[in-house]
């Protein structure tokens, strides 16, 4: 599963889009001009607040040939002779700008021009009321002469992945230094082009499109005034000396990263006076070289501590991320002075090309990728051969350690070892919000930071209220009670948590209905939806917003006053990392919990829902290294969905067992992309023989396919094994006979696919390891929820004690259990609230398996299903209408598991007497 397509790849933060083509001001009927000609005019200074992202698609009038433009654009007097220039007033302070395409001419720089910023001006309808009509004015002070209509010259904005690679780089647009609107990315989610980012600065938006002119909105006699303006905001933009400073900020820094020189590029770049706790330390720390863990609470700047190095380091920052939602934020974040890209299954090819190629030619200084990328051979190619990369950033590092809340198979893949090797790094910067010690230490173990080499500040902001209330039946009115109370009655911006996606509707339909805007979140839904409902919870047009995990990375609103969790969280790292979502403008937030037993209860039993015993495992790791796959670098293949079943695993488990046997302390194999692996061609202009007598890898399918119904079926793993080459180089072959009406191809079966490097001596003591280490991570996944249960209980008890300062009791009682807990007071044991036994278990498992004869089942799918649970093998949707679904919830699962091997022995006895 490539992550960076994953359900939640869509958070784009944004506020409503603007019209990229306001139409021009109405024009208003002015009294007659007196004859003689006026005094200049005062208008209010102009705001340097830079265009939007849709500035970079203006077009530009052009003069006609035979007219020669005054020789100085800020005369007055322009079109009447005169031995001396009158003062330039009239249009250096006009209320609007106009901004130019750059004159290829300019010499070029290491950044682009950026106009520095200023106090947007008041409302200038109020002070000068004849401002408002400037637009009419202008016209009559400058000669009519007739011009071809203004040509339309098509822009792009600097980080704007394209949908043509051949076309003409153009002129970045003018900025705001802080970065918030210069990097942009289109991702093709469900077949359309998604919009532009839009700005973040509303109100200067709102105050510019009134006075904004387009290209194709001009008259014919407007386009040599036009063509002034546009030279003249150009000088001014010249003469800014913006990047100048920045340019002199960086030099210094490289001369002597001192924090004298750090503050001031910090100042000049993001507008800021200072650095918050543990930046600084990052930074310098990065500059010399010399890899770090870095944990700093949610909302504290982390992706700061890598901007600044891109701007000073000579190659690529490859920033490694989990979710595509966090690549968007943070490529929209870059400031405007650092050109940055992204790769990710969302965009269409030709996107992903224009970005290689301005990865290729220097043009990018940062790269967002997903940690499955670093299986692309083509992509660790262009390092080994060209590129170089300064420093490689693993964000959401946690996820690196099995011992995480949110452990990720496809980032055990980032070894210090492979990316010092593969990608020559010269740094590695590993980023988290939460970890705990056990944590810490396996990401720095695998990355191979040192010790001293950890900053670590507080996982918990300071401003926040925390509070927990028992529930249970009627939790929908007590949420509803809650919303209705102070003070979150007076809140605006509300996110509430759950677990399962059913509740997101559930909840939000009963706040509907309540009078309350509220929407539900998950992965389910389609991608636009989701952009959709973020973009209006982001402009405050939806109060609620009922979610699952899926909601929150990626999310740019500082404003969110309370979290709610409807549900207890999976851990204290989890509830630390939502509750984190509130509060970012530094107010005093609030975070309450809804604890309820049953929900824990059924959560923990899901906790074993990724569990596997060694039988499975011993059968899993037979097929992998089965008898002809022994062909040492044969390119094999295993069908997800049906070795999901057979084996009785999830898509992740399997992904996780066969990356072990990659990155353990023998590499038994090497991962390979993932792949659509039985492919049906069809051959319409050449026949497949004379196809075959010029194309080997058409004459190799032809070798290793069957004939249905006209049609060639084969094995795309098989032909490759077979002519040599990889998986991706068959399908690669196949799309180019395809464009040149060849052929015509369906693909089906998402495959993992491994070339072999070594077999086992012993599959059963591989597999009695394998089962030991996942029985570890399945324990500790328990472990945390009981834990943060723990810690909630805890809290409930603390507020019955005094009712006047509950509050204020539950805050502190939450803080010191968090506090300790990333202390490393992670492995205390905690009492389980299931029981350890029950008298009728043993008696159900007997009339369970007499009454499924037919099924074949371990005792662990027998525990599961008592749990409730459902498994690839074993689906809710068949097994949740026998009467013994989930009646045993309450009772520990490894006793159930116990109790179900002696029963199936028995079972298995008995009928061999009755056999015999």
């Amino acid at each position: 599963m490539d992550s960076d397509s994953d359900s939640d790849g869509s958070h784009i933060s944004a506020t409503p889009p603007r019209d990229p083509f306001p139409p021009p001001p109405p024009q208003k009927q002015l009294p007659p001009r007196p004859q003689q000609p006026p005094p200049p005019r005062q208008v209010p200074p102009v705001s340097r607040k830079p265009p939007s992202s849709s500035s970079s698609s203006r077009s530009k009038p052009k003069s006609p040939t035979n007219l020669q433009p005054p020789n100085n654009h800020h005369s007055e007097e322009a079109q009447v002779p005169s031995p001396s220039p009158p003062p330039p007033s009239l249009f250096t302070d006009l209320p609007f700008r106009i901004c130019e395409p750059s004159n290829p001419t300019r010499s070029s720089s290491s950044f682009y021009r950026l106009p520095r910023a200023s106090p947007a001006p008041e409302d200038t309808s109020k002070s000068d009321p004849q401002s408002i009509e400037i637009n009419h004015v202008l016209p009559d002070l400058l000669p009519h002469v007739p011009t071809a209509p203004p040509k339309l010259v098509k822009r792009k904005p600097p980080n704007l992945i394209t949908d043509s690679v051949t076309s003409q780089p153009a002129k970045p647009p003018v900025v705001f230094r802080t970065g918030g609107e210069g990097n942009f990315v289109k991702l093709n989610l469900n077949g359309k082009r998604a919009k532009k980012f839009p700005s973040k600065y509303k109100s200067t938006s709102k105050s510019r499109t009134k006075f904004s002119y387009r290209g194709k909105k001009f008259k014919k006699d407007d386009g040599e005034e036009v063509e002034n303006w546009l030279q003249r905001d150009e000088q001014e933009e010249e003469d800014n000396g913006f990047i100048s400073s920045v340019e002199e900020a960086v030099m210094a820094v490289k001369s002597d990263a001192c924090d004298e020189n750090l503050t001031k590029l910090l100042s000049l770049v993001y507008g800021y006076d200072s650095f918050r706790d543990g930046q600084l330390e990052a930074i310098k720390m990065v500059l010399a070289r010399s890899s770090t863990m870095l944990v700093l609470p949610t909302g504290a700047g982390k992706s700061l501590c890598y901007q600044i190095p891109a701007m000073i380091l000579p190659g690529i920052t490859l920033v490694v991320s989990p979710l595509v939602s966090l690549m968007i934020d943070q490529l929209k974040h870059l400031p405007s002075v650092i050109k940055g890209g992204l790769l990710s299954s969302s965009q269409r090819p030709e996107e992903a090309t224009e970005t290689l190629r301005k990865l290729k030619e220097g043009i990018l200084k940062v790269l967002f990728v997903s940690p499955e990328r670093l299986l692309n051979v083509e992509f660790l190619s262009m390092f080994r051969l060209s590129l170089s990369v300064s420093l490689v950033v693993v964000d959401e590092a946690h996820c690196v350690s099995e011992w995480s809340h949110n452990f990720r198979p496809s980032y055990m893949r980032l070894k210090a070892s492979m990316l010092y090797s593969a990608l020559k790094a010269d740094c590695i910067l590993a980023m988290t919000a939460t970890a705990t010690t056990m944590t810490l230490q396996a990401v720095m173990s695998a990355l191979e930071i040192p010790s001293t080499n950890l900053i670590q500040k507080s996982q918990l902001r300071d401003n926040f209220e925390l509070s927990v209330s028992l529930s249970g039946a009627n939790r929908l009115k007590d949420l509803l009670i809650l919303m209705e109370s102070q003070p979150y009655k007076k809140i605006r911006s509300i996110i509430v948590y759950c677990k399962f996606q059913y509740e997101t509707d559930m909840i939000s339909k009963y706040l509907r209905d309540n009078n309350i805007t509220a929407k539900g979140y998950h992965s389910g839904l389609p991608a636009k939806d989701r952009v959709r409902i973020q973009e209006s919870f982001c402009a405050n047009k939806i109060r609620v917003v009922v979610a699952t995990v899926a909601f929150g990375m990626g999310l740019d609103k500082g404003d969110v006053g309370a979290v709610i969790h409807f549900s207890v969280p999976g851990s204290l790292e989890e509830y630390v990392q939502e509750i984190g979502r509130a509060g970012r403008d530094g107010r005093l937030s609030y975070c309450h919990l809804f604890y309820d037993e049953d929900t824990y209860l059924k959560l923990r039993s899901l906790s074993h829902s990724d569990g596997v015993d060694e039988y499975a495992v011993g059968k899993f790791l037979t097929h992998v290294f089965s008898s002809d796959t022994k062909q040492h670098e044969k390119i094999c293949s295993i069908v997800i969905e049906s070795a999901s079943q057979k084996f009785d695993m999830k898509e992740e488990v399997m992904q996780t067992i066969l990356t072990h046997l990659e990155l353990g302390e023998v590499q038994y194999l090497r991962m390979l992309p993932q792949v659509n692996v039985c492919c049906t061609l069809n051959f319409h202009k050449s026949s497949p023989d004379t196809l075959a007598a010029r194309n080997i890898i058409v004459a190799a399918i032809l070798k290793k396919s069957h004939v249905k119904q006209g049609l060639y079926v084969f094995d795309m793993p098989t032909v490759a094994s077979s002519t040599g080459v990889a998986t991706t180089d068959v399908l690669a072959e196949i799309q180019t006979l395809k464009m040149k009406g060849e052929v015509t191809y369906e693909t089906k079966d998402p495959a993992f696919c491994y070339a072999i490097l070594e077999s086992p001596k012993e599959i059963s003591s591989l597999s009695s390891h394998l089962t030991k280490w996942l029985a570890e991570v399945e324990s500790c996944k328990v472990r945390k929820l009981d834990i943060m249960s723990s810690a909630a209980v805890a809290a409930i008890n603390v507020s019955n004690t005094s009712e006047t300062s509950s509050s204020a009791k539950q805050t502190l009682s939450l803080q010191s259990r968090i506090l300790d807990y990333f202390n490393g007071d992670e492995s205390c044991d905690i009492p389980s609230k299931t029981t350890q036994n029950c008298s009728f278990l043993r008696a159900d498992i007997k009339v369970f398996l007499q009454s499924n004869r037919q099924a074949k089942f371990t005792p662990r799918a027998i525990a599961r299903i008592m749990h409730g649970v459902g498994s690839p093998a074993f689906p809710n949707s068949v097994w949740s209408k026998t009467h013994f679904w989930g009646r045993y919830m309450s009772v520990d699962f490894r006793v159930i598991m116990e109790a179900a091997q002696t029963e199936l022995m028995n079972y298995v006895d008995r009928n061999a007497a009755l056999a015999t």
